[in-house]
């Protein structure tokens, strides 16, 4: 988090190479309660001599705290020092190379976590806009859980996160936090209310972008409450050049069921599947052969698929218990909190 505030206009990778990368620079993280010694660096030092050896425009440091060394002081490797750190491997490596990475390599010493924790709460005070201490720590958990998901969800080079991405977070869960406590204070309904007026249309034009709607479902949804839901979503987004919105139900719903209804109310749809028993085909669901009805009505199981293939403006996540994850980064993502699926009737005009 620090290197993310120290660099704001630059994505930062985390667990790529190296446990983080700004551009060329990559940095490797310690915490040791002993006392330094080079060869309690020496795994990190050769790891990060490996990746040199392959890119030597590259540019790396051990970002480390040793109780007895003072924060902010840095070191860099001796010739000696460095075989040792190599030890049986310092042969593999030409005498240049070494010269080189010892050129390319810094080791500075950093306070402990507990420090290093205070000085992210301020940046996200100072940054972040946190309203005090309490705020900061509830911002620190929600960022907390994305860079777990990013790690765990996206492949090595793919990993990167900007003080952007932590900016969205918080607004979105500063969104969360405020419908919550609107819904608990004014009432459902008035609550349904603000979030129609949010969607109201400002324009007799709907903008040209790739929307996706996700709706969280419980035993309690009616078939023909989602059926008017996907008919409340084609009227209200594709119209003129607006391309057909992606719907997405998760949760307890029976799809089947749902396309069933749909093709008995004369709504026509395309679902990623060619011909009956299929596998599903997300080229066929992105660029249909075939004229729609206005709709994509798309499994979320198969949400991912959809990455890299086409690009979504847009997410629109309402959800029952916990919002879901966004997984297309680029889009910009609105969750909104709802008793049932039926109210996004209310929502969208479909009913009052």
């Amino acid at each position: 988090m620090l290197q993310i505030f120290t660099y704001p206009g630059i994505a930062v990778e985390i667990e790529g190479a190296q446990d983080i990368a700004v551009r060329t620079f990559h940095i490797q993280v310690k915490h040791r309660t002993a006392s330094y010694a080079v060869s309690r660096i020496a795994p990190a030092v050769r790891q990060m001599i490996r990746q040199f050896s392959t890119d030597q425009g590259a540019r790396f440091a051990l970002y480390c705290h040793f109780p007895d060394r003072l924060p902010g002081a840095s070191v860099r490797l001796t010739r000696e020092e460095l075989e040792a750190s190599l030890g049986s491997l310092a042969d593999g490596y030409t005498d240049d190379l070494k010269d080189w990475f010892i050129k390319s390599f810094e080791v500075i010493f950093a306070p402990d976590f507990i420090t290093q924790f205070r000085l992210v709460l301020d940046q996200m005070k100072r940054v972040l806009r946190a309203r005090n201490e309490a705020e900061a720590l509830c911002w620190h958990a929600v960022i907390h859980g994305h860079l777990r998901n990013v790690i765990l969800g996206r492949p090595p080079g793919e990993r990167m996160v900007s003080l952007d991405d932590l900016r969205n977070l918080v607004y979105e869960a500063r969104a969360a936090v405020f419908e919550a406590s609107y819904a608990q204070v004014c009432g459902h309904e008035k609550y349904l209310k603000l979030l129609r007026e949010q969607y109201k249309s400002r324009t007799a034009n709907v903008a040209n972008r790739e929307r996706l709607f996700t709706v969280e479902c419980d035993d309690r949804a009616h078939i023909l409450d989602l059926v008017e839901i996907v008919t409340c979503l084609r009227g209200r987004y594709h119209v003129g050049d607006s391309p057909p919105p992606y719907i997405a139900f998760r949760g307890e719903v029976n799809l089947t069921e749902v396309k069933h209804a749909l093709w008995q109310e004369g709504i026509y749809f395309h679902d990623g599947f060619d011909y009956g028993g299929a596998e599903f085909n997300p080229d066929s669901l992105v660029s249909p052969p075939l004229p729609g009805g206005g709709v994509k009505l798309v499994e979320a199981k198969y949400l991912a698929e959809l990455v890299g293939r086409v690009k979504i403006h847009e997410v629109h996540d309402f959800y029952l218990g916990d919002p879901t994850t966004n997984i297309f980064s680029e889009a910009r993502a609105r969750h909104a909190l709802v008793e049932n699926p039926s109210d996004l009737q209310i929502i969208f005009g479909g009913r009052s």
